[in-house]
């Protein structure tokens, strides 16, 4: 990202940067707006925050609408990225000043990955967290992939609907077959995916691990849904899958619901046999979200573009050690945004070469 223009966002009524490669600190006392600059980040760059599902949450007091736009690096050029919004007419979106219609179109290839104090989820949270996790990747290094798993989640509320039309009397099973087959086809492809990607980030995320201090051992594995999924070769998913389907149908009638399936996979995360999402202590955890989200960038500098790396409140927990082993490998690859309110932060961007240390308080940036 070479500019950053913020208009009418939380609480900053303006703002403009000048940004250059590599690590950017950003300093400031609680409340002041560093964390709403890496939410400006992520809508220039994905269209959405990371804070709320809500665009309108995300206008500043007073403000009819926000605009946010980015000249960005990447795969396809250099581009001025522009989006606001404004309630009642919703998004507006542009790409070098002419209009898009489809978020998925507008995104940047390689775009982002986040880290705010919520993301432990990723490691400590439900399934459904650490499935997010990965899907996003994929979403960045395998443009089919959103659609594919768009389909599958429509395939499946269609199939779900149909059971509880079967469960009450009002369809027949033969009602069934085409959303069986989707769910079989579609879902298989989700679960392929997500395989592939896991065993390629596996032994990245074990050196990231034991080079952040987490220790040897670390690994990642997908806990597939249905577990007959578990450990058989990629090409045997889908009639397995299909058998599942079949063998679980009058369970699924009686739930009104599938009961197995990609939208119920995990992700099982630890370091040898220690499952680090049940048994790790919040240090331990923490280390793997990092040492996960490292993995994945590399995992997309290599397929797509270097992702902006954001990373909001992450040194306030680390040990010393740890905080200069974390900058270090930040610095140095593509673009790295990091927030602290710690009033050593000065010190740390120098001692790490950071590219930028932007000082927030009372609404500017010096």
């Amino acid at each position: 990202m070479r500019a950053l223009q913020v208009a009418n966002l939380r609480s900053w009524e303006r703002v403009s940067l000048e940004l250059d490669p590599g690590l950017i600190v950003v300093s400031g006392p609680n409340g002041a707006g560093k964390t709403s600059l890496v939410e400006a980040v992520t809508f220039a760059t994905i269209g959405v925050s990371p804070r709320t599902s809500r665009e309108s949450e995300a206008v500043r007091r007073g403000a009819d609408a926000l605009h946010v736009s980015a000249t960005i690096d990447g795969p396809d050029g250099t581009k001025l990225r522009e989006i606001g919004f404004q309630a009642g007419l919703g998004r507006r979106l542009r790409i070098d000043g002419g209009p898009v219609r489809s978020l998925g179109e507008w995104r940047a290839p390689g775009a982002i990955l986040v880290f705010l104090p919520e993301e432990l989820r990723s490691v400590k949270g439900p399934p459904a967290a650490r499935r997010r996790v990965i899907d996003r990747l994929l979403e960045g290094a395998e443009p089919l992939f959103t659609k594919t798993s768009a389909d599958y989640l429509a395939a499946l509320t269609q199939r779900n609907a149909m059971l509880r039309r079967i469960r009450a009397g009002a369809a027949t099973l033969t009602g069934l077959a085409p959303w069986d087959h989707a769910c079989v086809t579609l879902g298989a492809a989700v679960a392929r995916a997500r395989a592939r990607v896991l065993a390629a980030l596996s032994e990245p995320f074990g050196e990231w691990l034991a080079r952040l201090g987490g220790g040897p051992g670390g690994r990642l594995a997908l806990e597939p849904s249905p577990g007959v999924l578990d450990g058989v070769p990629l090409d045997e998913f889908e009639r397995l899958l299909a058998d599942a389907i079949e063998r679980n149908r009058d369970r699924d009638i009686q739930a009104a619901q599938t009961l197995s399936g990609p939208h119920r996979d995990d992700v099982w995360i630890g370091a040898g046999d220690h499952d680090l999402r049940k048994l790790g202590s919040q240090g331990e955890q923490r280390t793997a979200v990092l040492a996960l989200l490292l993995a994945c960038r590399d995992h997309l500098a290599a397929r797509s573009a270097i992702p902006i790396m954001l990373l909001d409140d992450v040194l306030s927990e680390l040990d010393p050690g740890r905080r200069r082993l974390l900058l270090t490998a930040l610095a140095g690859h593509g673009q790295a945004w990091v927030t602290s309110a710690d009033p050593d932060a000065a010190a740390l961007a120098e001692a790490t070469g950071a590219a930028h240390h932007l000082h927030v308080e009372d609404g500017r940036v010096q």
